[in-house]
């Protein structure tokens, strides 16, 4: 993989080598926060919310549209949750043998991003009491985003775990290779899983609340 760093050791006879991916997403930073707990699959739930306010249901879906995560195909986006990948690994080879993993690393950042009505103690109770089951709604739709990516992580790292190839050079290809599969393949998952759900609609996220 462009980019890649390799780490080659020779010990005893046995070549090894560490091997660590480029981050798979917008920022890289939060990998210091978890290269250190060794090899497995690891997750770091990186959450924040964006300030909403006003007294009305046109005023709120306002404040979503100009403060909230953008937008879709079916317009604006209330709520997001977004995945981080990267992935390292070590593997060895004796003379006579395959290349082999010995160990591997999954790291998954996983975000979501809520709104925060900031004024919701104040506001007319017809329209608060709409905004507790939203908000619950909007949370187990992006909740659902993150089990899948969890998953999806938990599957990519068993699957590298398995890998073997005749040589370390051909091992890394295939190793790199099936990751940015996989993550393809979540990806996917994560796009089918919004279909079905209609963004979350189906489930109860929708401002104004539907009837």
């Amino acid at each position: 993989m462009k980019g890649t760093a390799i780490t080659v050791l020779f010990i005893a006879g046995t070549l090894g080598a560490t091997v660590a991916s480029p981050a798979v997403g917008q920022d890289a930073a939060w990998w210091g926060e978890l290269e250190d707990r060794g090899a497995g699959m690891h997750v770091l739930d990186a959450d924040s919310v964006y300030h909403v306010s006003g007294f009305t249901y046109g005023d709120i879906y306002r404040d979503m549209q100009r403060n909230g995560p953008g937008t879709d195909e079916i317009g604006v986006r209330l709520g997001m949750h977004t995945s981080e990948w990267r992935w390292s690994y070590r593997f060895t080879s004796a003379p006579g043998e395959r290349c082999r993993l010995s160990e591997a690393t999954v790291l998954l950042k996983s975000t979501i991003v809520l709104p925060e009505w900031t004024n919701v103690s104040t506001a007319p109770p017809e329209i608060a009491t709409g905004w507790r089951p939203f908000l619950q709604a909007l949370t187990r739709h992006e909740e659902g985003h993150r089990s899948r990516a969890k998953a999806q992580g938990v599957f990519l790292w068993q699957t590298l775990l398995g890998l073997a190839a005749d040589d370390c050079d051909a091992l890394q290809t295939i190793v790199d290779e099936m990751a940015e599969r996989v993550i393809a393949e979540g990806r996917a998952a994560q796009v089918a899983y919004d279909r079905d759900t209609g963004h979350g609609l189906t489930q109860g996220a929708a401002w104004p609340p539907r009837p």
